[in-house]
């Protein structure tokens, strides 16, 4: 199931015609009718999305990882990675879409990132058969009524109830949180990620990030490798080859379009770079994930 497009498409809940709420839920059977279009090419996206497989199956592709979702099982995707997917016609569930910003502008100080699944795509298997499925049922249909509602107070109604559908996901992911949790560390490490995201194509130095969070580079560093087992520098290395993966794996660009956009001065030290990680030329890469 690869996809090629001659660009990334980036989504917002704007392309879902809904209210102004950084929020969206829709059945499986109307977004097939309406919205399978926008996730047919390689996308990435500015809100988390939630599928809930009630029936049939689906066949996803996010950041170059193949795999199916079955009945009963639900899937998470975080905005930054790229994914391309089709549901079976006929499936029935749930597509839940929320931005950070909906969700803490009640659960504020990034309580949003205390649910160890959001920080990477995961696939939540365990749940059919648990006594937390009606549950989960009946939170979908009471988001979707709500949804519909646009009442006055429906948006701190639905952020009450999508807390408790991540809060069930939480339980049930199997994910293993290695380190002890520090609120304070893990902030300035979510602060420094999302700035990551703003500046990874030209901003390559530890230090920018650290001046730009008012910490040493030094703490930046240890805080880093206490809560993600990887310096900064390792950190923004991985970014900057998860991003050249990406668009060698769903785009058409060449090599050299590829370089100048992640901000290397010639095509030679972007090989030089990519093949330091991989072992193999971007093209060799390329050819090996068709």
């Amino acid at each position: 199931m690869v996809v090629k497009t001659e660009e990334i498409r980036v989504l917002t809940l704007e392309d879902f015609e809904s209210p102004d709420l950084g929020f969206f839920i829709t059945s499986l059977q109307s977004y097939n009718q309406h919205y399978c279009s926008l996730f047919s090419l390689p996308n990435q996206r500015r809100f988390y999305m939630i599928i809930f497989l009630e029936d049939q199956a689906g066949r996803f592709v996010v950041d170059q990882s193949s795999t199916q979702i079955h009945k009963g099982e639900v899937l998470s995707v975080n905005p930054t990675s790229v994914c391309t997917f089709e549901i079976d016609k006929q499936a029935k569930g749930w597509m839940v879409l929320f931005t950070d910003a909906f969700f803490s502008k009640r659960y504020n100080d990034n309580v949003l990132y205390d649910f160890s699944f959001l920080k990477s795509n995961s696939v939540c298997k365990q749940l059919e058969y648990t006594e937390d499925m009606p549950h989960w049922r009946m939170m979908m249909d009471a988001m979707y009524d709500e949804f519909k509602r646009s009442g006055a107070d429906s948006r701190t109604i639905l952020r009450s109830y999508l807390n408790i559908v991540l809060g069930i996901m939480e339980r049930h992911n199997g994910i293993a949180v290695d380190a002890p949790y520090n609120r304070e560390k893990e902030s300035k490490v979510r602060l420094f990620e999302q700035l990551l995201e703003q500046y990874y194509k030209r901003e390559r130095f530890p230090s920018f990030y650290a001046e730009k969070l008012n910490i040493s580079t030094n703490y930046l560093n240890r805080i880093c490798k206490e809560r993600r087992s990887r310096s900064v520098g390792e950190i923004i290395r991985d970014r900057i080859l998860m991003e050249a993966e990406r668009l060698l794996y769903h785009t058409f660009k060449t090599v050299s379009e590829i370089s100048f956009e992640l901000g290397f001065d010639s095509s030679s030290y972007f090989i030089t770079f990519f093949k330091k990680k991989h072992g193999l030329s971007p093209e060799e890469f390329r050819k090996t994930q068709r």
